[in-house]
């Protein structure tokens, strides 16, 4: 299943018809103007925002949070958007806004999800479903299925289908509870829409009928995202089964409706198929055309991904330095008190004796461990160059990966032949490129061959190596 095409689709469903005032009202209904066109509606969020400051109403600021959020996701700016969301967590947690934390919570879960960290992805939203359940707010129905859909949506792109399929069957029951029938229905048809997603990975005919399903629910097909994975969904059944034209047709209505809503991972996902189906037909203006922005699209993708990464990364080591010189001061007072301790009882004397002694040690120790550092810089520049060179070799499609890949990882391939002698010599270069943690799309992109494909072979190779359902592929090679 297409990463990008999974957990956009309830990101977007944080729109809920509370009795507010009238200024918050506007706010929550402007997230609904973005999704038909985006930036008429962030235009209007920056004039609501205005309006919220000048009127010092609080509540109204944490509502254009939110909806920021929810833009800078869509718009691929994950540095705001990550940002944005901390930032409403920790306000909603100050005012006591259970409604609101719980939303914040799920918007970094879904976040840290697609930017593939994905063990700090479910603590997370584990942890946002534990607080939705054991607190009650305004939709908490509607919170609820969305975490349900987010987890669903991890649980997939780690390969637990079970566990994809069991959360995604649970919104539906949420859902029921809806007592507006029009607002019932809208849900029921995006929850449909969001089964039909997860059956893409295990049963193709099942998401048809899923995503027809949520089509068939509405009177008049709506420019919402769903929609646009309803389109996107059942062009990518029919790219699976062969019948190319009919997954052009189903495609072309996607990125009609895109246009609009403006979302853009599902454009990446629907010219990554439209090109594959333009060249099984043969229409090679057409596949050079969708190619080109595919790959477009998947380069401004992956660098937002990696700044989103970066950023987290960069807090992360912050929190560390300051635990780190929490520790050392703490360590200062322990030694200090135990010097003091030590002259208090009369082993000042002693103490001195051995303290020359103990520097002579511990100068010997430094230089030691001095000589022992350059030798191991050496040694890692020395890897580290090798890996460099290898992974350039892999994004080239050189014919000499493979064999500087087992200068670096000597003992890789006698492993995998130790678990199924039977492994073929692609399959064993398709598992090097697993083993550099390359993901499916970047296999896809450095091999010239489909999303689909590269996916496909990854299925085959954890049946060929035994690979545990519960265990993420990426875990088991870097285990190796």
């Amino acid at each position: 299943m297409k990463k990008y095409v999974l957990f956009f689709l309830v990101f977007t469903a944080f729109v809920f018809g509370q009795k507010t005032d009238s200024l918050v009202s506007k706010i929550i209904a402007n997230q609904s103007l973005m999704k038909s066109d985006m930036e008429k509606g962030f235009q209007e969020l920056l004039t609501l925002e205005k309006k919220a400051k000048q009127s010092k109403n609080y509540n109204a600021e944490l509502e254009v949070l939110n909806n920021k959020a929810f833009y800078y996701f869509t718009k691929a700016d994950y540095n705001k958007a990550y940002q944005i969301a901390q930032r409403l967590e920790k306000e909603a947690v100050s005012s006591k806004n259970k409604r609101l934390e719980a939303i914040a919570m799920n918007r970094l879960g879904i976040t840290l999800n697609f930017l593939e960290m994905y063990e700090d992805a479910e603590k997370k939203l584990l942890s946002a479903q534990n607080f939705i359940l054991s607190n009650d707010f305004h939709d908490k129905n509607l919170i609820l299925a969305n975490n349900y859909q987010f987890l669903s949506d991890l649980y997939t792109h780690t390969e637990k289908f079970d566990k994809a399929i069991n959360y995604i069957k649970k919104t539906i029951p949420e859902y029921d509870k809806i007592k507006n029938p029009i607002e019932k229905k809208n849900q029921k048809s995006k929850g449909f829409s969001n089964i039909g997603l997860q059956y893409l990975s295990i049963d193709l005919d099942s998401a048809a009928f899923y995503f027809q399903k949520s089509l068939n629910l509405q009177e008049k097909i709506q420019v919402k995202n769903y929609n646009v994975g309803n389109y996107v969904g059942l062009g990518e059944v029919y790219n699976r089964k062969g019948q190319y034209n009919k997954s052009i047709e189903f495609l072309k209505k996607a990125e009609e409706l895109n246009n609009q809503v403006q979302d853009s991972y599902y454009m990446t996902s629907i010219y990554d198929l439209l090109q594959d189906s333009y060249k099984k037909i043969g229409n090679e203006k057409e596949h050079n055309k969708y190619k080109l922005l595919f790959l477009e699209n998947l380069q401004e993708e992956n660098i937002e991904k990696l700044n989103g990464v970066n950023t987290i990364a960069k807090e992360a080591k912050k929190v560390s330095e300051i635990a780190e010189n929490e520790n050392k001061s703490k360590t200062k007072v322990a030694v200090f008190s135990f010097l003091i301790a030590l002259l208090s009882v009369g082993f000042l004397f002693y103490f001195i004796r051995n303290f020359k002694r103990k520097k002579l040690e511990k100068e010997e120790i430094q230089r030691t461990l001095v000589q022992k550092e350059k030798e191991l810089v050496n040694l890692e520049g020395k890897v580290s160059d090798l890996l460099d060179e290898v992974i350039s070799l892999a994004k080239s499609n050189n014919a000499n990966f493979y064999s500087r890949f087992l200068d670096l990882y000597p003992d890789f391939e006698k492993k995998l032949l130790e678990i199924n002698p039977k492994m073929t010599n692609s399959e064993l270069q398709f598992c090097a490129l697993l083993k550099l943690n390359f993901s499916s799309k970047e296999i896809a992109n450095y091999t010239f061959i489909s999303v689909r494909t590269a996916q496909n072979k990854k299925y085959r190779v954890r049946s060929k190596l035994n690979i545990p359902n519960e265990l993420d592929t990426y875990v088991f090679f870097n285990n190796l």
